[in-house]
């Protein structure tokens, strides 16, 4: 019994160290797993802060790929394009369409018919108008957002001059798409000249977003 009893003493007090050591490697390995966290969060948001400051979603991307480590050997992407394409869909997400948790401002130009149209969206998922004019006709266009992706569109116009007994109205459906660069505002909307001889027709709309200082 005795022996039993110095061979489990002398075997404890080798091994109650070689634990406490574990336990210390491991207490060790999660204080630094900890840290490498909050370096990485700092890092991302600093990425972030800068990719929504200059509108560069390409900042955000080359962050994740370096912090994930999923560079091809010569640093120019992931080796799965569907992953690299992803990121980049997030990117654009976060640095162009939030721009800093609220929507980014614009300006947008373009055509409509024979009239050049011009307005200014402070936000992309508040109401904002576009107005222009051409050809001797005046034309407002008012966007309701059903989120910063698009929504409903309607418009008043008429004549002037010449053509001041002119009247029309309308209303539709538009979307944007945005890009490193501001995006395009698409809209098809359906409506009728309210003047004898008048009539209806469905228009097709292309207006450029061009990204600009908060408003």
């Amino acid at each position: 019994m005795r022996l039993a009893r110095y061979l489990f003493i002398s075997i404890a007090t080798l091994l109650l160290p070689q634990a406490a050591l574990a336990q210390s490697a491991d207490a060790r390995a999660a204080a630094m797993a900890q840290q490498a966290g909050a370096a990485a969060d700092k890092g991302e948001e600093a990425a972030k802060a800068e990719c929504k400051a200059k509108s560069d979603p390409s900042i955000l991307v080359n962050y994740w790929k370096t912090a994930a480590g999923v560079r091809s050997p010569a640093g120019a992407a992931p080796a799965d394009p569907a992953a690299l394409a992803e990121l980049e869909n997030r990117a654009k997400r976060i640095c162009v369409t939030q721009g800093g948790g609220n929507s980014r401002s614009y300006t947008i130009t373009g055509n409509a018919g024979p009239m050049k149209v011009t307005g200014t969206a402070c936000s992309l998922a508040k109401p904002f108008t576009v107005k222009g004019s051409g050809g001797d006709m005046w034309i407002e266009f008012s966007y309701s957002p059903g989120g910063e992706a698009g929504g409903s569109v309607s418009y008043t116009g008429g004549g002037t001059g010449s053509l001041a007994m002119v009247r029309m109205a309308g209303k539709g459906t538009y979307t944007v798409k945005l890009d490193d660069k501001g995006g395009t505002l698409t809209q098809t909307h359906t409506g009728a000249v309210t003047n004898p001889g008048g009539g209806s027709a469905t228009h097709t709309d292309n207006l450029k977003l061009t990204p600009m200082g908060p408003c």
